[in-house]
C-alpha cells in the first residue's frame, strides 16, 4: 500500500514537471513521526530526480527531518511546495496542516487512520489508487484567489 501511495505522488510530480520543465516538484510530509515507508520510496525511487522532498516533525527522529511546530509554523520551509501530505495525522493537528497548505497554495493529501474522520474545512476527495486510500484537495491556490 505505501509503495502505491508513493507511486501516486511520483505520478503527481511528473504531471507538475510536464507543465513546468524548468523546476522540480517540491513535496513536504508533515508530522512524519517514525514511519518512513512513503518518504523512503520517494527518496530512493529511480525516476524521482525531479522531486525535492522535505519531511517535518515537532520531534525529529533523525537529522534528515526538519523541526517544525505546525501550530506556529516556519513558513519558509513550506513556500514553493506543490504538494503537502500527512500520514495518519492526529485530528487536532489537521486544521494546522490545512492552514499551511491553504496559505502557500499547495495541494493537500491526508491519509487518516482507517476509522478516523477528517477534521478539515477543505473539500476533500476520496482517492482509491491501487491499494492506497486517502483524501486529497487540489486547486487550493484557485480557492484562495476566489476568496
Amino acid at each position: 500500500m505505501w509503495n502505491d501511495f508513493g507511486e501516486y505522488i511520483v505520478s503527481y510530480c511528473n504531471k507538475i514537471n510536464d507543465k513546468s520543465e524548468d523546476s522540480n516538484c517540491k513535496i513536504i510530509e508533515i508530522a512524519i513521526g517514525k514511519f518512513f515507508g512513503v518518504s523512503n520510496y520517494l527518496i530512493n525511487c529511480s525516476n524521482c530526480s525531479n522531486i525535492d522532498f522535505i519531511a517535518t516533525d515537532i520531534n525529529p527522529s533523525n537529522k534528515n527531518i526538519l523541526f517544525d511546530d505546525i501550530r506556529n509554523p516556519n513558513m519558509d520551509i513550506y513556500r514553493g511546495a506543490d504538494l503537502i501530505y500527512s500520514i495518519r495525522p492526529p485530528q487536532e493537528i489537521q486544521p494546522y496542516i490545512e492552514n499551511i497548505s491553504s496559505e502557500i497554495g499547495a495541494d493537500l493529501i491526508v491519509k487518516p487512520l482507517f476509522n478516523e474522520d477528517l477534521n478539515l474545512n477543505l473539500k476533500m476527495k476520496l482517492v482509491n489508487f491501487k491499494k492506497a486510500i486517502f483524501y486529497e484537495s487540489k486547486g487550493i491556490q484557485d480557492i484562495k484567489i476566489k476568496h
